[in-house]
């Protein structure tokens, strides 16, 4: 019995057994990709920090990205027929 539970554990860890990603989470991933490394490492960092708990204020370099990721939400959000990312959110990602 455990050999058959490894085996269907093993079977829904794979991608083709998964649901399919939100609208949402597609406009993430679109934007995500149009970042560079550099906003991404950036990005990276700010996280740790805040899981961290680390309380600081935001250099420039932090809000030029934060910047930069608002502006790809939003392209990414119009790109899959919205009005802006705050309309995806909103509708919780569905057109209407």
């Amino acid at each position: 019995m455990k050999n058959v539970r490894r085996r269907l554990h093993v079977l829904e860890q794979l991608p083709q057994f998964q649901p399919p990603p939100s609208r949402l989470e597609q406009i993430e991933d679109l934007a995500l990709r149009q970042i560079s490394d550099e906003d991404l490492e950036v990005m990276k960092n700010m996280t740790r920090d805040l899981v961290a708990g680390v309380r600081r204020t935001i250099s420039e370099r932090e809000s030029a990205m934060l910047v930069a990721h608002s502006a790809a939400r939003e392209t990414a959000a119009r790109r899959m027929g919205f009005k802006s990312f705050a309309q995806a959110e909103r509708n919780g990602g569905h057109l209407r």
